[in-house]
């Protein structure tokens, strides 16, 4: 819980190498002028929440998409290829590792967007699904932060104006663990793939955040952020949803720890932040939709994933004009 395959088809670069490679094309374009403050790709097209929920729909159609399962394998499939049809270029990492139920392929799928600042923001969600629940589907819990980096993806990469911040979508395979609750090679296996390839890295751009949304589809929307996160980052999500008031949803301070996928960022001694709707059910305080059969489309809404995203840009543009909630030794 979250709270205290070969993929031959997708032969794409190994992620490492195709970032080195995007950020030394983006270092030709170091000489261009700023883009100024609120630059026209802060600025979410209203109809972008109606696209964010087509995409977690048709994700959803792909279930189950447990990890190492043919169905998991139709879904990282289905993520490149909306990448791709958005004229970006899809980079898949699969490999296999031991798992408490066995040797499993995992398949992590990454969108970059090069920038000019020579940082990096990590924007992540996981796709796949918790095994043994009879007819999830994972709506919300997979599909509705999927279906938000899907639309945001669409949004900068059409748009003439772009971060400088260079930012990776990351989406996740293994978020979900096969038992009850997490182990050290039970669940989060995307997570720390990516977080530990983004440690080890030298040269390319410099990581700056990691930014990870879960369960952001929930028609009555209110994300927390828990307390084990990186504070600057929670400021900046406040600030941001300050700011946005009206266009971003309610935006607090969880009591309590959430392990998701951040949680290898942080470890890998990265910031990190997690947003998440812990509360989803059939009446306010239950949480009975959870892992249930009840995951389905027809309790998320596309005003929630527009509002999410409208978040995420915010806070991007609080980070890449270098406001005060980035320290210093990461501008």
């Amino acid at each position: 819980m979250k709270h205290t395959r070969t993929q031959a088809t997708l032969a794409f670069p190994f992620f490492a190498a195709a970032v080195v490679a995007l950020a030394a094309a983006a270092a030709g374009c170091a000489d261009k002028k700023p883009e100024p403050a609120e630059a026209g790709w802060e600025t979410l097209p209203p109809d972008a929440g109606v696209r964010m929920y087509a995409y977690a729909g048709d994700l959803v159609k792909i279930s189950p998409r447990d990890a190492g399962t043919p169905g998991a394998g139709a879904a990282s499939r289905f993520v490149a290829q909306e990448i791709r049809r958005l004229g970006v270029k899809p980079v898949a990492d699969c490999w296999t590792e031991g798992t408490p139920t066995g040797r499993k392929t995992f398949c992590n799928v990454y969108a970059l967007l090069p920038g000019t600042s020579g940082r990096l923001v990590v924007l992540g969600s996981h796709y796949d699904t918790k095994p043994g629940i009879p007819g999830f589907r994972g709506a919300n819990d997979g599909a509705s932060s999927t279906g938000v980096l899907l639309g945001l993806l669409h949004h900068l990469a059409s748009s003439p104006v772009r971060p400088r911040d260079t930012i990776l979508f990351a989406f996740f395979d293994g978020e979900e663990a096969a038992g009850a609750a997490y182990r050290d090679n039970d669940g989060l296996h995307g997570s720390k793939r990516l977080a530990a390839t983004l440690a080890e890295r030298a040269g390319a751009d410099r990581p700056v955040a990691a930014i990870v949304v879960d369960m952001v589809g929930d028609r009555n929307l209110s994300l927390d952020i828990p307390r084990n996160v990186t504070p600057w980052l929670t400021k900046t999500a406040l600030k941001a949803a300050l700011g946005r008031r009206g266009e971003t949803p309610p935006v607090s301070i969880a009591a309590t720890y959430i392990l998701d996928d951040h949680v290898p960022f942080l470890n890998a001694g990265l910031s990190a932040i997690d947003l998440i709707d812990f509360e989803y059910g059939s009446a306010p305080g239950r949480h009975d939709w959870w892992h249930t059969a009840e995951d389905t489309m027809d309790k998320i809404s596309a005003e929630s994933l527009h509002r999410t995203g409208a978040l995420l840009l915010a806070m991007l543009g609080r980070i890449d004009r270098n406001e005060e909630e980035v320290p210093e030794a990461l501008r």
